[in-house]
């Protein structure tokens, strides 16, 4: 998986040589935001913060808010790791403070350990300090409270000379979790190179220098060679439900990327086919993803209409929309927003005063009921007057989730 990196400093993207001198300044985050979100989980890395020069934590949060991405740069203590987790982070990233006893309170499914490594010894306190231990010794130990490693060689970093590959290699076979490379990544083969061994990628300078395109570095992770038409499976991205599954080569793959557009191969009329061109049944691609193989593609789509050409949902008769807390959402996002009198969501969101007397009863119902129809009814009914309330202000189940997986660790 490629990850693009967007390291921000006084509120914009910036690149550093060596982790010290600015050779690249940008503005438009929010721009770079939705180009690199297609390619893979964005990571943004708050410099000040690790510099201890201030933080740029309320436009990480806005950035949170438009796209989920790992989050790293200065997060020292438990309270800023669950406020980025609330805020929509998929993962935090801490370094120096790994093994600090409150990072044990956070889940390790949300954490990535970054291991900076000076030659094979680690560095620590933003590369000022290279600790006794080398980095092959610490893997052990430390995988057992994370679920990625993120290992850059500090002396590879911001210079565009190629990756450290045997050290690399070695920590890759060493560890039980994955790891994601940094500094140095600088040609399609190197990206080539880590895709095959099973690492990810974080890169920035060479995407921000244009030394290479994340159109061409997403290809490259794609064994064409293997086979010229890959699978791909296409999954709505609002229900995570499997719609159909098409074929991509090279020139159907790029033009999707480039365009954002359901677009593949057709085998039986040999040509590029965008999906929805005849039927209004398009599709936004919204990100993509490559298997550990390298022969089948993700596409995670916004569906216009129906994905099936007998006009159904999904191609595969299992796949239906189905019911979730999100479809509720959606629905009574969209009564909050109706006047009708017909509609009794419509009438909650316009009185305060009949929300909360329907929560008071309903959570006194709920405590009273016994037998076990009684309960579920009741706790439904609760769950869909709470639910309602907290939408009216601005809440919605996406943000009581991420509340909630702030709490959460089953260490």
């Amino acid at each position: 998986m490629l990850i693009p990196s967007i390291d921000l400093m006084n509120g914009k993207a910036v690149q550093l040589k060596q982790g010290k001198n600015k050779v690249l300044e940008r503005d438009d985050v929010f721009e770079l935001l939705e180009e690199f979100s297609i390619y893979g989980e964005v990571a943004i890395i708050d410099l000040d913060a690790a510099l201890g020069h201030g933080n740029n934590k309320d436009l990480i949060k806005q950035l949170l808010n438009v796209r989920p991405c790992r989050v790293g740069g200065g997060i020292r203590d438990l309270d800023t790791a669950k406020e980025y987790i609330k805020a929509g982070a998929t993962k935090i990233i801490i370094g120096t403070n790994c093994r600090q006893d409150w990072v044990k309170n956070i889940s390790k499914e949300s954490l990535i350990f970054a291991i900076d490594a000076k030659g094979d010894y680690w560095s620590t306190q933003g590369w000022k300090n290279t600790e006794g231990e080398k980095v092959l010794d610490l893997i052990p130990e430390l995988a057992q409270n994370c679920s990625e490693f993120l290992y850059t060689q500090v002396e590879k970093e911001g210079l565009l000379q190629g990756l450290d590959r045997e050290r690399i290699e070695q920590v890759v076979k060493t560890s039980p979790v994955p790891v994601t490379v940094a500094g140095g990544i600088t040609t399609l083969d190197d990206i080539d190179w880590f895709t095959k061994l099973g690492a990810n990628g974080q890169i920035g300078m060479s995407i921000y220098t244009g030394k290479l395109k994340l159109v061409d570095c997403f290809l490259t992770q794609v064994d064409f060679v293997k086979a010229p038409l890959v699978p791909t499976i296409v999954q709505d991205v609002d229900t995570n439900k499997v719609l159909m599954m098409a074929y991509s080569n090279a020139d159907s793959l790029t033009k999707a990327l480039t365009t954002r557009k359901g677009t593949y191969w057709s085998r039986s009329r040999k040509e590029l086919w965008e999906k929805g061109l005849t039927s209004g049944n398009q599709q936004e691609l919204i990100s993509a993803d490559v298997d550990c193989d390298g022969d089948t593609i993700l596409f995670r789509v916004k569906q216009l209409g129906n994905a099936c050409h007998f006009d159904r949902y999904s191609c595969f008769a299992s796949q239906v929309k189905g019911f979730d807390l999100n479809r509720l959402t959606s629905l009574l996002t969209k009564r909050k927003t109706e006047s009708s009198e017909a509609s009794y969501s419509a009438k909650l969101f316009q009185s305060a005063e009949l929300r909360a007397e329907k929560i008071r009863e309903e959570a006194e119902e709920l405590i009273e009921a016994q037998d076990y129809d009684e309960v579920r009814w009741e706790a439904a009914d609760l769950i869909f007057f709470a639910l309602t309330d907290a939408l009216a202000k601005g809440v919605d189940i996406k943000a009581i989730n991420d509340e909630l997986r702030s709490r959460f660790n089953d260490n």
